[in-house]
């Protein structure tokens, strides 16, 4: 798949609508303490995102579903899940969070994430 500008946008935009709208550095360590210490929070901002989703215009829900390797109707829950695992355990790192922003930027650890890797 080559890689094209708008698929960080893209990235960045399920983000942002999975909860994290743009956030300082602070922010979201504190975010990223919470949900690791909290499974009760982890669970209620993982099911906001699924419910988020729908919101996601169906093209760009198949393109990451595509990419996440998974079906159309598993996205939600999927991405949702690995999505907030992996923020919780520091995988996922404000650094990546803020390269979403930039479509030169390596994204390739949020994508892994994504993908299940």
């Amino acid at each position: 798949m080559r890689f094209e500008p708008r698929f960080g946008a893209l990235l960045l935009g399920a983000v942002m609508l999975a909860g994290c709208t743009t956030v300082s550095e602070g922010e979201f360590n504190n975010a990223q303490a919470v949900l690791s210490g909290s499974p009760a929070i982890k669970a209620k901002v993982t099911r906001e995102c699924i419910a988020d989703q729908a919101t996601l215009p169906l093209a760009e829900r198949k393109t990451l579903a595509d990419v996440a390797n998974v079906s159309l109707e598993r996205l939600p829950a999927t991405f949702c899940n690995r999505l907030w695992n992996a923020v919780a355990r520091g995988r996922i790192t404000y650094a990546d969070y803020r390269n979403l922003s930039s479509p030169s930027a390596d994204s390739s650890k949020v994508i892994k994430v994504l993908q299940g890797r």
